[in-house]
Order: structure tokens, then C-alpha cells, then sequence
């Protein structure tokens, strides 16, 4: 046996209690920088007790049809499995991995997902990367030599994909992975690198008067970075220039054709409404103070010119 059975509920505080006290399989890819929706911080910050925020109707719909794609599984898919309930478990020889199975089959881990039909095309070649990722890291809890993944995508387009264990990918990378990010960051206190700009601007707030002096690397990020905003600003004209030449072509038309196919469209628009904020501040006091909201802190990066400069 690999592993040991947590006998939580989910959903409850003891669960979650248990789940800061690891890494989910489900929070893997995130730790790795593989995932396009969780960031190594959002993770870090989960094990601090801070939430991550998670549509709850997703989650809902997500846990409401599990049982729709067992039942699947049991009537349509061929697979010949005995599913029987998931459960949470623990990783004997590297405890700071645990895995929810949402369904088990003979040893084998088996994971329930929903897709929306327009994203359909992102399954074309198997599991996406934070899917595999996943699996990969319940087959690591489990000890299992492959683990299945059934979605369902839209109404009716169900798909079941086996994933081989990869014991080299588990072994080289994901183990390194989250070992560092547990013992250098979690256990530390240390939050990770931020991963995006307001990340940073969470992360590193601004300190007044302070300045910090340039590597090598650092200097060619900065002129790399103004070389790129350069050639935006100049293909941003030229775009303009291109747009006023195919316009004036146009004339009143509302579409330009080829071959009796639309190429474009240039219409008119109703001129957006705007509210005039520091007048209902100044009529209104008590009442814009009431619906103001502050929004997060940001930071601006602007590149200081030196004379002589344009």
C-alpha cells in the first residue's frame, strides 16, 4: 500500500484542514506553472488558509454530474468496470501529496470531468496538460500503473482516456516540484515568485524612496521591453493608416465582400454613455461614498528618459 486513507467528509472543515496539510493532486499543475487557471501563489495562499476563489456553480455543476458519467461508464462506455466511491489519501513515502479520487476501480484511479462544447477541440489530443498533470500525480498517491479520465463535454459527447503512469515524469519533475515549493515556501512562509503583474503588485508593494540597482539581466528585460513596446506603438499607425485607407474605400457601405463572401465589416456605432463621477461626488456626497469601491492596488511601469532623449 502507497498510501493512507483520510477519512474525511468533503466540503466540511476538517476536510479542509487536511487538504492544507498537502498538496492536492488537483493543485500539482498549478505548482508547476502548468495549470491556466491556478498560480503556484494561488496554491501557497490556499495552505495559508486564504481562499482561492472558485465559481461555486461550476463546482456544483461539476459534482452534479458525476454521477451521470458513472453511470455512463457503467451502461455505455464497453469499459467493464466496477466503479465504487472515491476517497481522499495521503502518499505514504512523500506525504506532502494527497489525492481526492473521485471514483475507484479495481486500484485503478478514475477521474470524472465536464467540458463545455466549445471547448471540445482542447480534448482532440487527449487530456489536457493540469489534467495529466493530475492523474499523474493520483496514479503517484495510488500506486497505480494507469488512471482513467472520463469527460463529458456538452450534452451527450462523452470520452474516456487512459493515461499511462510516466514514472520518469513523476520522478525528475513533479516530485522536485512540489517538494521545493512545500519545504521553501509553504513550510517556510515564503510566498513563490509571482506568476502575474498584479501577483507583483500583491507580492511587492511599493516601497517609497527605494531603489535597487540593475543586473545585466535585468537591463537588457528593461531595453527589451521598450523595444517591443516601441514596435507595437509603430504597427498600432500603421494598423490605423490601413484601416483609414480600406475605410475611405468603403465609404457608407456597412460591408466589404470578395467573391460574394464577407471579408469585413464597418459600421456605426451609438457613442458609449458615460458617468460623470466627480459632478455626482460633488452633488452627492453621502451616496457616492456609499456605492464607491476601492479596487486592488496596481502598479505602473514607465521608463525613465534621460535628457536628451525624445
Amino acid at each position: 500500500m502507497t498510501y493512507t486513507v483520510v477519512d474525511v467528509t468533503p466540503d466540511t472543515e476538517e476536510w479542509l484542514r487536511e487538504r492544507q496539510s498537502s498538496v492536492g493532486a488537483s493543485e500539482v499543475a498549478a505548482v508547476m506553472g502548468l495549470d491556466p487557471w491556478q498560480t503556484p501563489l494561488d496554491v501557497y495562499k490556499s495552505k495559508q488558509g486564504v481562499g482561492h476563489d472558485i465559481d461555486p456553480l461550476l463546482a456544483w455543476l461539476g459534482h452534479k454530474d458525476e454521477p451521470t458519467i458513472s453511470e455512463w461508464i457503467d451502461r455505455f462506455s464497453g469499459l467493464g468496470l466496477t466503479l465504487t466511491d472515491g476517497f481522499m489519501a495521503r502518499s505514504i513515502e512523500h506525504p506532502m501529496f494527497h489525492a481526492s479520487f473521485d471514483r475507484w476501480a479495481d486500484g485503478i484511479p478514475v477521474q470524472l470531468k465536464t467540458a463545455h462544447e466549445y471547448t471540445s477541440h482542447k480534448w482532440d489530443e487527449g487530456i489536457p496538460t493540469q489534467y495529466r498533470v493530475q492523474v499523474q500525480a493520483e496514479m503517484l498517491v495510488s500506486g497505480a500503473p494507469r488512471a482513467l479520465l472520463v469527460v463529458r463535454i456538452g450534452a451527450r459527447d462523452f470520452r474516456a482516456i487512459w493515461e499511462p503512469r510516466d514514472d520518469r515524469f513523476i520522478r525528475e519533475h513533479m516530485i522536485p516540484a512540489v517538494e521545493s515549493f512545500w519545504h521553501d515556501n509553504v513550510q517556510a512562509g515564503v510566498p513563490p515568485v509571482p506568476s502575474t503583474l498584479a501577483e507583483n503588485a500583491e507580492v511587492f508593494p511599493t516601497e517609497a524612496g527605494r531603489e535597487v540597482e540593475a543586473s545585466e539581466v535585468a537591463l537588457e528585460a528593461v531595453d527589451r521591453r521598450a523595444v517591443l513596446l516601441s514596435d507595437i506603438k509603430e504597427q498600432k499607425a500603421e494598423a490605423d493608416a490601413l484601416q483609414l485607407v480600406i475605410a475611405n474605400y468603403m465609404g457608407t457601405a456597412e460591408a466589404l465582400t470578395h467573391e460574394g463572401r464577407r471579408v469585413l465589416t464597418y459600421k456605426t456605432q451609438a457613442g458609449r454613455q458615460s458617468f460623470d463621477a466627480k459632478a455626482f461626488r460633488e452633488d452627492h456626497p453621502d451616496l457616492a461614498a456609499e456605492y464607491t469601491k476601492q479596487g486592488a492596488d496596481f502598479k505602473v511601469m514607465r521608463l525613465v528618459k534621460t535628457k536628451g532623449t525624445k
